[in-house]
């Protein structure tokens, strides 16, 4: 007796979203992609359960790539018109230069004040 059966990767796409705040660039109500990535279980090729789903945000502007918290992803995929909020999000890859919220002028990761507009950072 043969038994078919396989783990796969699935990547579904949950639309563009609206993020108030990226900390990688300063890009500021911006519209972007998000991605749950996870793991399938096929068992003679019929797909029968997901598991360890993780969430992605990316950066419009800069291309920096976020993972988002468990339970802010799983209300993102229930609610098609939800918010990201910018505070359950980590980054994972991309740029390490930041930019000042206000005036958008690059800073050192470190600095506590914007060198040109005196933003508290």
């Amino acid at each position: 007796m043969f038994f078919f059966f396989a783990v796969t990767s699935n990547t579904r796409e949950l639309g563009r979203r609206l993020c108030r705040f990226f900390p990688c660039c300063g890009a500021t109500n911006s519209l972007a992609a998000v991605t749950c990535v996870s793991q399938r279980f096929i068992f003679f090729f019929i797909p029968l359960f997901s598991f360890g789903k993780r969430y992605f945000i990316s950066c419009p502007n800069c291309g920096a790539v976020y993972e988002i918290a468990s339970d802010e992803g799983k209300r993102l995929e229930h609610d098609q018109n939800a918010e990201v909020n910018p505070d359950r999000i980590t980054r994972m890859t991309g740029r390490s230069t930041h930019y000042c919220p206000r005036c958008g002028t690059s800073v050192e990761p470190d600095s506590r004040f914007c060198p040109h507009c005196g933003q508290k950072l």
